[in-house]
């Protein structure tokens, strides 16, 4: 049964009361619903709160599944560009009139929140690895063996080779050029299939294959990717879980009040710097998928890592499901499936938000409300500034305390599921696409 004992109305109301501003002349109501929002997302990214089952199908042929397709209602990718622009120009004591920018004071632009925000999502996706794609690379690599990838790729995770004569797919392993050259000497000049692939002497967006192929073929490619955000529709949405499009928020604050002009404010953008790369840290720890489901009996849920390395030529087998690889919100299950399978995954689901209404209620106990309602509180006294913000510091405190409770309980209650709950950690520290410890894309260019 669904809680049932406090809705969105109400708890907004109590924001109000909390706030001395029960008339709402200084915070609206869609403000609060706007922060109450923000609260239960960040909650639920940082306690694993909603965790809930959802059906989907094995397609034959078909080895990759990204969450957020095959379960979108529980792996939501929904949170728009007008929503975020909103939340920005309250928090910066604009019109909350959205991407339009009108009525607009004049110590920004929307323009400039909207780049931004263009800017922030890109270092998200840098930092966090956050959301993979399998995509095929339309041009075939030439002769030398160099495959030319599209504008948007960030990072190669993975890559594997389909001989076009044998049909055949090869795993490539992640090498450079001086390994490849001690270990086969003549792989400049001697074509033969494929079995690494390097990024480390080549410029931007090119990737040599090691040897070049002696046939023509596929190259196959997990790849994080870039997303240049259509800046004017309102509808357009960011590719990440919803669940993160706050840190996006926080490093497009933290751009915007630390640069210079009326808008400069060090204390709130050194804040918002705190907030999104505590956000960043969440997200590389990040989890989505529990369990795994196949025809009702559990799938072994490994790293896409441990499962090339163990089996290699998995892309070649068809049959039912035996393992999955999980990068988050993205699977590979091995061997490729040779029909329909039904299958049931165990997922950290994004935020239930309500809705405003009677019927509206908060997915939370009584005892978790004012947790929700310190953040929401916090949050909105940001565009006060001054000693009014940093006097809200503890509530913030008060509701990670709270969430450091909830890992508490989830550690007695779920701990045999932690080595599957951090299968994307797992794969990161075996197979990396950055190597973590020198600071964020963000930290870098703020010293640059």
């Amino acid at each position: 049964m669904p809680y049932s004992q406090f809705t969105l109305d109400a708890v907004a109301s109590q924001l109000a009361v909390l706030l001395d501003d029960e008339n709402e002349y200084y915070w609206t109501r869609q403000e609060k619903i706007l922060a109450i929002w923000e609260a239960m997302l960040y909650w639920g990214a940082a306690t694993s709160y909603w965790r809930t089952r959802g059906p989907f199908n094995l397609t034959p042929t078909q080895p990759y599944y990204d969450l957020s397709v095959v379960l979108p209602a529980l792996r939501q990718r929904t949170w728009t560009l007008q929503q975020l622009v909103v939340e920005i120009q309250y928090m910066l004591l604009e019109a909350p009139n959205g991407i339009l920018g009108h009525g607009m004071s004049g110590q920004l632009t929307v323009q400039s929140i909207l780049e931004a925000i263009q800017r922030a999502r890109n270092h998200f996706i840098l930092d966090t690895h956050i959301p993979y794609a399998a995509n095929t690379i339309p041009s075939p690599p030439s002769p030398d063996g160099m495959a030319t990838f599209p504008q948007t790729s960030v990072y190669v995770h993975r890559a594997a080779w389909m001989d076009g004569f044998t049909q055949k797919w090869t795993n490539l392993w992640r090498q450079d050029a001086w390994a490849a050259d001690k270990s086969m000497p003549q792989w400049t000049v001697q074509q033969d299939s494929p079995v690494y692939y390097s990024e480390s002497e080549n410029s931007p967006l090119k990737l040599q294959l090691i040897p070049a192929p002696m046939n023509a073929g596929q190259l196959e490619a997990i790849t994080v990717d870039s997303l240049v955000l259509d800046l004017t529709n309102s509808q357009a949405t960011f590719g990440v879980p919803d669940e993160w499009v706050h840190a996006i928020k926080y490093a497009a604050l933290s751009d915007l009040l630390g640069g210079e002009g009326q808008i400069h404010d060090p204390v709130r953008a050194q804040y918002a710097e705190m907030r999104y790369q505590q956000s960043v840290d969440m997200a590389r720890n990040g989890r989505s998928i529990i369990r795994l489901l196949a025809q009702g009996v559990p799938l072994p849920l490994d790293s896409l890592a441990a499962i090339d390395a163990a089996r290699p030529y998995w892309r070649n087998q068809s049959g039912p499901p035996e393992v999955a690889g999980a990068l988050y919100d993205f699977l590979a299950v091995a061997p490729v499936p040779d029909q329909l399978y039904g299958m049931a995954a165990d997922v950290v689901q994004s935020a239930p938000l309500p809705a405003q209404g009677p019927d509206g209620f908060l997915q939370l106990g009584a005892e978790d409300i004012p947790h929700i309602i310190d953040y929401a509180s916090h949050i909105l006294v940001f565009k006060c500034g001054g000693k009014e913000f940093q006097d809200s510091f503890p509530a913030f405190d008060s509701f990670m305390h709270a969430v450091e409770g909830r890992g508490q309980i989830n550690k007695a209650k779920i701990r045999y599921l932690t080595p599957l709950f951090a299968q994307p950690e797992k794969e990161q520290q075996e197979r990396p696409d950055k190597l973590v410890g020198a600071g964020s894309a963000r930290q870098g260019e703020a010293r640059t």
